[in-house]
């Protein structure tokens, strides 16, 4: 009985495990830019961890919690006028007034010219959706 030679170029056993904790939807994409990549999952994730990279976001300042704080304001002033025009309450009309004036201020204040954006920020940004969809 012949037996079949022994490769030379023969892979190590991958034995070591790393453990990463992500949500459902987290894996889920991950999972998808794998299949996107026509690699097995185990090997994407090797590959990226060893030459993927990570993009540093810096912590958010003052300016930008108050914007937030400002987005989520007017988020609930959105749905409250939804609610009131579902159940057919006149008083949405009020509500959509104090959420113009709102907005308005809002807009006044981050549309001024010593809050705006360098627009390399906005190159960049577009560059690392582009790179996230390929």
């Amino acid at each position: 009985m012949k037996r079949h030679p022994q490769k030379e170029d023969k892979k190590p056993n991958k034995t070591a495990f790393i453990k990463v904790r992500c949500t459902a939807e987290e894996k889920e994409r991950i999972r998808s830019r794998a299949t996107n990549a026509e690699r097995k999952y185990s090997d994407y994730c090797r590959e990226m961890l060893l030459g993927g990279s990570v993009i540093a976001v810096p912590p958010m300042g003052d300016n930008e919690k108050e914007a937030l704080a400002i987005l989520r304001q007017t988020a609930l002033f959105y749905a409250h006028v939804s609610n009131l025009i579902k159940v057919k309450d006149v008083s949405w009309v009020d509500a959509t007034k104090a959420l113009a004036t709102y907005a308005k201020i809002a807009f006044k204040r981050f549309f001024s010219s010593r809050y705006r954006v360098p627009e390399e920020v906005f190159k960049r940004l577009n560059i690392e959706d582009h790179d996230r969809k390929v």
